[in-house]
């Protein structure tokens, strides 16, 4: 540590990458430590027996040259030998294990030691690439758990605060939850109005003013000043633990996906295996008829195992994980995260894809549209008048207000006695006049007669002395993908665009009317987001979610592809989706439909040539014209052809906007 003080900046970043990389290393050395001390003795095998180094044992069984490919054959051999007797004891005989295992055996009965360490081989570490994406996000959902509140802090009789653990806390007592920091566990606001950031609950970005009485649902954070608060419930039925388990609820309804390695061999294998008998016992049950040729075991079990090592599909059973991973790699350079290849895999299947509004859509960045007025007030007396009352909130409607006064460069009044209440703000003007500035609840409750707002913005109502002076009109901007985007996504085959959202009705339908979206339902709840997923999926929809906040993680869990907006996202967001757009950017989800039906086509391709080749050289090899090394191309020459054409077609895909460029 002393010696890496003195080093230079550059040094020092030096050593960070050189730790990174060791890193990196440990980790491919702990989980392919199998793969890669077989795939070493393999080579060295090979050279050994290149340069005759084994022993010449034309004559004789070639002892050492066995032993030396049974001890490297072992490492990936054991883990694959448990998953074959574990599938067998349930009642599946012919599957993938069966053949890989039989395949192998093969090789090694007709002494080619090096094909049959190379199957269990190929097979071993295809497998495990196809599952480390499903490995890291179980770590992701263990971690998410860690974010939930660790701490509550219980006021005690003498008013001291004690931090406890949230889990221990009974219905019933008092806690101070301190500014910028989230609620543990529901309770009823005590004291004086407060400010909460609810988009933790709701979604919407504008904070809601509580007053005492009200319930406070954990999750929300208070953002002027400290909240006290009664607790009402265990922290277990609290509304983040709810949330938590809907998540949970909605992640055990996702149905298994089965490999496509798994669905081809669920007929391949039997067929191969049916096949390779009948080479064998065929000629066998021929030579049994007067005049026939006698039968000749050697020669026709030799053509029965030279068929089943060619049949051996190592060549999908590395081109599919890899085409997958090589798409996912490729999606992450252009902002597109993929937690598992079959999500990948199904975003060429969704024909509806839905979307939250606020910080989805829009910017959640508010802009003056309009400013009304009444009596002897012009429009900038309003929006100046407004300006002053919310100069120092923190507020996003007021810091909207204030900065376009700046930019009007308006000269605010004075005004005194400024006071939060509920659903707005309280002061005087010279000479006494009282103002209020909030919402049209604000102006109900003092009895100012108002005419009825139907327009798609937020209002914010101004009072003077009792009567309605004027409105300034608010609009959250959407965001300027957005329209392109719901293009793009309908040209690339989706039919259903929705937008769920809890603001209000007005507001989400202008949103959906600008973007062109086909449905929209307002003033939802998450389980609302969730319940609407699951109607569109039992009416036979493939559908996609794409949200940004924690409100949004049932509905991302329940739909069949999940997608969270990663710039201003959550953690729980994107903990629960399947797919992640690491900026703000929408219009790079089309490229997400566009990257899975390549990487299908590039599949499919892999798959058709490998069974072309296999077919034929299997097919002469049940003849005898066909040789081993026949086999061994239309095994490994076809894995390599596959690997290098899924490379070439997929490593470099680029987005859809950056090809127009």
């Amino acid at each position: 540590m002393s010696h890496c003080s003195n080093c230079s900046h550059h040094e020092a970043h030096n050593h960070e990458s050189i730790s990174g990389v060791s890193g990196g290393f440990k980790i491919i050395l702990r989980r392919y430590i199998r793969e890669i001390v077989s795939g070493v003795m393999l080579v060295i095998g090979t050279l050994l027996k290149h340069f005759h180094i084994f022993p010449d044992t034309e004559n004789e069984f070639p002892l050492i040259e066995f032993v030396w490919y049974m001890v490297a054959v072992l490492p990936v051999a054991i883990p694959i030998m448990i998953d074959t007797i574990q599938t067998w004891r349930k009642g599946d005989f012919l599957n993938e294990f069966t053949l890989m295992v039989l395949a192998a055996v093969g090789a090694f009965y007709i002494k080619e030691f090096p094909e049959g360490v190379a199957v269990l081989l190929f097979y071993s570490f295809g497998e495990k690439m196809e599952h480390s994406a499903s490995d890291d996000v179980r770590e992701r959902i263990r971690r998410l758990i860690g974010r939930l509140p660790d701490k509550a802090f219980v006021v005690e009789d003498d008013g001291r605060l004690k931090a406890v653990d949230p889990q221990s806390v009974m219905p019933g007592t008092i806690l101070m939850v301190r500014p910028g920091e989230r609620v543990p566990v529901d309770g009823i606001l005590q004291g004086s109005p407060i400010d909460f950031d609810t988009s933790a609950i709701t979604g919407e970005s504008v904070p809601r003013t509580y007053v005492p009485g009200e319930e406070v649902v954990s999750g929300m954070i208070p953002i002027d000043r400290g909240a006290m608060l009664k607790t009402v419930r265990a922290f277990a039925d609290s509304s983040m633990s709810r949330m938590m388990r809907l998540i949970e609820e909605a992640a055990s309804k996702k149905s298994h996906t089965e490999s496509m390695l798994r669905r081809i061999t669920r007929w391949y294998t039997p067929v191969v295996m049916c096949l390779a008998l009948l080479i064998f016992f065929v000629p066998y049950i021929v030579s049994l008829f007067p005049g026939a040729s006698p039968f000749e075991a050697t020669v026709w079990l030799r053509r029965a195992l030279v068929f089943l090592v060619c049949s051996c599909p190592c060549a999908l059973v590395v081109s599919i994980p890899l085409s997958y991973f090589a798409s996912m790699g490729s999606a992450s350079r252009f902002g597109l995260l993929f937690k598992d290849s079959a999500h990948l895999d199904s975003m060429r299947r969704v024909d509806t894809m839905v979307f939250d509004k606020t910080g989805t859509l829009t910017t959640g960045r508010f802009s003056v549209k309009g400013i009304s007025s009444s009596g002897s007030f012009n429009a900038d007396q309003i929006l100046g008048l407004c300006a002053a009352v919310d100069s120092e909130s923190s507020h996003p409607l007021a810091q909207a207000i204030v900065e376009e006064a700046k930019h009007r460069q308006l000269v605010l009044p004075d005004v005194t006695d400024i006071t939060s209440v509920p659903h707005g703000v309280h002061a005087s003007l010279a000479g006494n006049e009282e103002i209020l500035v909030g919402s049209r609840r604000l102006m109900e409750e003092n009895k100012v007669a108002m005419s009825e707002h139907k327009e798609p913005y937020t209002e914010v109502c101004v009072a003077i002395g009792g009567k309605y002076a004027g409105s300034v009109f608010l609009e959250d901007s959407v965001k300027p993908e957005a329209v392109a985007t719901v293009d793009n996504l309908r040209k690339s085959g989706v039919r259903h665009i929705w937008i769920l959202s809890g603001d209000r009705e007005e507001a989400v339908g202008g949103i959906a009317r600008q973007i062109g979206a086909d449905s929209w339902r307002s003033q939802l709840l998450p389980s609302d987001k969730q319940r609407i997923i699951g109607e569109l999926q039992s009416d036979g929809y493939v559908v996609a979610f794409v949200g940004d906040g924690v409100n949004d993680a049932p509905a991302l869990t329940a739909a069949d592809v999940g997608v969270a907006i990663g710039g201003h996202g959550t953690d729980m967001a994107m903990e629960s989706a399947d797919m992640v757009v690491a900026g703000d950017d929408l219009s790079v989800i089309p490229d997400a439909i566009r990257l899975s039906e390549k990487v299908r086509r590039v599949v499919v391709e892999n798959i058709v040539f490998a069974f072309g080749v296999k077919a034929a050289v299997m097919i002469l090899g049940a003849l005898g014209i066909a040789t081993l090394w026949a086999a061994v191309f239309a095994d490994t020459g076809v894995t390599v052809i596959t690997i290098l054409w899924t490379i070439i077609c997929l490593v470099r895909v680029k987005p859809r906007k950056t090809e127009r460029s």
